[in-house]
């Protein structure tokens, strides 16, 4: 793996960061007798949509909706620098393949670019190559069509909702015709099917069934979560007689979810087995502590919580402050089920890397890192947009591209909420960090290739064409009829049908 902080031909730059102090590295004690490396656990991924701290009173909560949830903080490890990327699409191709989405050729959440590259090799398929069996439960959200979904990509087991969310009506990215948060309609393996039950109940019992099986088998296994809420609209679960609930029940039944499947895994003495991370998808609700939220480049739109809890392997409420990343987990996890010659994918000081010796010691080298952040999102060309929504981090500071592509650089370290633009007083350390990013730039363009399509249709919507196979076409004009929005799904305001998305995208 690649420890450089710049390519060869940024050296200069280089010696510019150790000029000032920016690169460090933590001292080299393990606390582990012997490493973690090929120890071979379950890895259980638990990643709600758009949650950012929501719940967390140890982060600024003064609701306690996330007992459960708060819990994995306390008894595992706290990585306090995690990040993810600023939308949701984005962030399960950066996890997956371990390297910035635009590598994978994902630049937005609709539109046909959500489509992860089918050449990459992933996360999953290093899993199955070291025996494991994988699972998905929840929301997918990297293309639709058939060659995309994630029983090509390396799962072995799905159960999931179409599009960026349940009820979407984009375009190029539509769930199922008329779907809800109650009773929705699912895709489990080859197999459209309808439910009873809310979405995150469904999700979880399916994951807890699935677990069950693969533990009686001895089959290592990842089982991965990533539920839809708590991405708008918000629908919460019905009552007996017809009736919501209040709003604040969807995050109460996720944490109530979480609580179910950790006393399944203490019952069936899958603790000590079995990691479990605990993250958001994107920036989200922060209560104040970070600048921006979702979609935003700075610290707010990628800073997010995260715990890693593996009882008697990682606990104790230790924090980790390093710089971490989801492109991290691609390589970390190879290590830790015993790929040890995997590639590291890129390899660039932009791309991910082996977090176990930070996970194994509180003393570990950790030098800092090249993060780069993109929106994405973007209208018109790729290259107009190259300095907008941007951002990069090395060390404490982070150079930012505004909305309007302006200059603004902020020492994380004395003004973590990014009030002070501090680039006039450091043009050495923008002109270091420009650099850099313009390597990744250069470096990452051509793997754009969704912004290259030609002969897009002017709608493509395969969850649309499965729904119809299954339930036959009168089945298909009755929930036409019913659904009577454009974008994402309306709930509570009449107002937004047959509008077009006033809902986030994804």
């Amino acid at each position: 793996m690649k420890v450089a902080i710049f390519t060869k031909i940024q050296a200069l730059g280089t010696r510019v960061l150790a000029a000032i102090g920016l690169v460090s590295v933590i001292g080299t004690q393990s606390s582990f007798a012997e490493s973690l490396a090929g120890s071979r656990p379950n890895i259980l991924i638990i990643m709600p949509d758009d949650i950012g701290a929501s719940g967390l009173k140890h982060l600024g909560a003064k609701t306690n909706y996330a007992e459960h949830i708060e819990s994995l903080f306390e008894k595992g490890i706290r990585l306090t620098d995690f990040h993810v990327s600023p939308t949701c699409a984005p962030s399960r191709a950066a996890m997956l393949t371990g390297r910035h989405e635009c590598y994978a050729g994902v630049t937005h959440t609709i539109n046909l670019r959500d489509r992860m590259n089918p050449e990459q090799r992933l996360l999953t398929h290093v899993l199955k190559d070291a025996g494991y069996t994988t699972g998905i439960f929840g929301k997918w959200h990297l293309g639709d069509d058939d060659a995309y979904l994630p029983n090509a990509r390396g799962f072995d087991e799905m159960y999931i909702h179409g599009a960026g969310g349940i009820g979407q009506n984009y375009a190029h990215s539509a769930d199922f015709p008329n779907n809800d948060y109650n009773n929705p309609v699912l895709l489990h393996n080859d197999k459209v099917i309808r439910t009873e039950g809310y979405c995150t109940d469904l999700f979880f019992d399916q994951a807890i069934q699935w677990i069950t099986q693969q533990h009686a088998a001895g089959k290592p296994f990842f089982c991965f979560i990533p539920t839809n809420v708590t991405h708008g609209p918000h629908i919460p679960p019905l009552k007996d007689d017809g009736t919501y609930y209040p709003r604040e029940e969807i995050l109460q039944n996720l944490d109530a979810n979480v609580g179910k499947l950790l006393k399944e895994l203490e019952a069936q003495s899958l603790m000590e087995d079995t990691l479990i991370l605990y993250f958001a998808d994107n920036g989200g609700p922060s209560f104040g502590r970070l600048r921006g939220s979702k979609t935003s480049p700075y610290q707010g739109g990628s800073r997010v919580p995260c715990a890693m809890y593996w009882k008697g392997k990682l606990e104790g409420g230790r924090e980790v402050s390093a710089t971490t990343a989801h492109l991290d987990l691609y390589t970390t996890f190879a290590q830790l089920v015993g790929k040890v010659d995997e590639p590291v994918p890129g390899g660039e000081a932009w791309d991910g890397r082996n977090m176990l010796p930070l996970l194994e010691s509180a003393d570990a080298k950790w030098s800092d890192r090249d993060l780069v952040t993109h929106k994405t999102r973007w209208d018109g060309s790729a290259d107009e947009n190259q300095y907008k929504n941007a951002s990069i981090r090395h060390g404490d500071f982070q150079l930012v591209w505004n909305p309007k592509g302006e200059v603004e650089l902020y020492d994380l370290k004395k003004d973590l909420q990014q009030k002070q633009n501090i680039a006039a007083q450091h043009p050495e350390i923008v002109s270091t960090l420009k650099t850099t990013y313009d390597g990744w730039w250069k470096d990452v363009r051509p793997y754009m290739i969704n912004d290259e399509l030609e002969n897009v249709p002017a709608e493509h919507k395969p969850y649309h064409e499965r729904y119809r196979k299954a339930f036959g076409e009168a089945a298909y004009k009755e929930a036409m009829e019913k659904m009577t929005w454009t974008g994402g799904k309306p709930f509570g305001d009449k107002k937004k049908k047959k509008s077009k998305a006033r809902s986030a995208h994804d």
